[in-house]
């Protein structure tokens, strides 16, 4: 019986594992989307959010089936618990991703210019949030707490990406008002990416707790 309720938890690591890494490809996606005004991409990236629903649901219903028909102690505990929590987080960057695909469709006007501050800071700041996922993934896969833990300095930095972009913006409506409405649509962008940072820091919380029984929100 062990046995398999040993190979049951296998399964549910693998399969958030494996839910993790294709949230690194529709992120590397939804950048091409913003960055190379790849718009044929846009529509799969929007209807691939069913995917990710589907896999959430999938990984709820076997946390629960595992605390329903097991006993497990105290470290697989953790395991159901932190996989029932990561997959939410994950499935919230799947439908940020969708939205942001939403406003970047809209916003093709031509080749991407890095010669203009705020798309050049877009990008940096999108592909900060790429580099954060993949960390963290990687992190956990190889166990590395003190990596995990550097997670949230990423988050303080695409904070200030936010804070840098938004201005910029703002300055460019203000001085520009044909701007106003692509502008707007730029906003979304960063703060949906701010958002994307903010749901990977709860993951890499989330893992670290798995993987050591502490959750730092807790003891910091």
């Amino acid at each position: 019986m062990r046995i398999v309720f040993e190979q049951e938890l296998t399964k549910l690591n693998n399969t958030v594992i494996n839910m993790g890494a294709d949230l690194e490809i529709l992120i590397k996606q939804m950048i091409e989307v913003i960055i190379q005004d790849n718009e044929d991409i846009a529509p799969e990236i929007i209807n691939n959010d069913i995917h990710f629903d589907l896999l959430e649901l999938e990984i709820e219903q076997s946390c629960v089936k595992l605390i329903m028909t097991q006993q497990p102690l105290a470290k697989d505990l953790r395991k159901i618990i932190s996989s029932f929590k990561i997959v939410t987080d994950m499935e919230r960057i799947a439908d940020q991703c969708r939205d942001i695909c939403m406003y970047a469709i809209h916003l093709k006007d031509g080749e991407w210019s890095r010669d203009i501050a705020y798309k050049r800071n877009i990008e940096k700041m999108a592909r900060r949030v790429e580099n954060m996922l993949k960390n963290t993934m990687d992190s956990f896969i190889n166990e590395d707490i003190e990596k995990l833990q550097a997670v949230r300095d990423y988050d303080d930095k695409i904070d200030d990406n936010f804070e840098k972009i938004w201005n910029e913006l703002v300055q460019e409506m203000k001085s520009n008002i044909s701007f106003t409405k692509k502008g707007a649509k730029y906003i979304m962008i960063i703060k949906y990416l701010e958002r994307i940072a903010d749901h990977i820091t709860n993951i890499a919380e989330w893992f670290i707790y798995d993987l050591t029984g502490q959750y730092i929100k807790y003891i910091d």
